[in-house]
């Protein structure tokens, strides 16, 4: 598992790094255009997401069901949707980052939810491949919204 997450972590920086080259000088990456308020509340949400993550890796490594189920449902319960944000945010996001954005974001919550439902059932080679999976959505959507940021900054 360390294997696993250490070569994220490399994808993830060279995501950040060789994504930024393709951005012309003038064309801002989609995340860099939202408000300061939604700005600021998705670094939190990445930060609670990073911050769980590294914890689901230790869990998935003692291959701790129950701590993994614990985990997932704390994920879901980050879904930019569930938290206290207005109508009006939503349409900025809607706007700005379009539906794509807003189905990655839900695809990767179903994934926590499948994470959680695998660990529930104390299946650990589904919740290893789940959380690879998770941690490619990560990637994929930095690389489309936000390639001036590291997903484990």
């Amino acid at each position: 598992m360390k294997t696993m997450f250490s070569a994220f972590v490399l994808l993830a920086f060279a995501t950040a790094f060789f994504g930024v080259s393709r951005l012309s000088a003038d064309m801002a990456a989609p995340a860099e255009i939202l408000s300061p308020k939604l700005r600021g509340f998705l670094k939190n949400e990445m930060y609670l997401l990073v911050k769980t993550g590294r914890a689901l890796e230790k869990a998935l490594e003692t291959e701790d069901s129950k701590t993994v189920e614990k985990l997932a449902r704390q994920i879901e319960e980050t879904f930019v949707h569930k938290n206290e944000i207005t109508t009006f945010d939503l349409r900025e996001f809607q706007a700005t980052l379009g539906d794509d954005f807003v189905a990655r974001d839900k695809a990767f919550h179903a994934l926590a939810r499948e994470l959680e439902a695998a660990a529930n059932k104390a299946d650990v080679a589904k919740q290893k491949k789940l959380f690879a999976d998770m941690l490619n959505v990560c990637a994929a959507c930095h690389r489309a919204y936000a390639p001036e940021a590291s997903v484990l900054e």
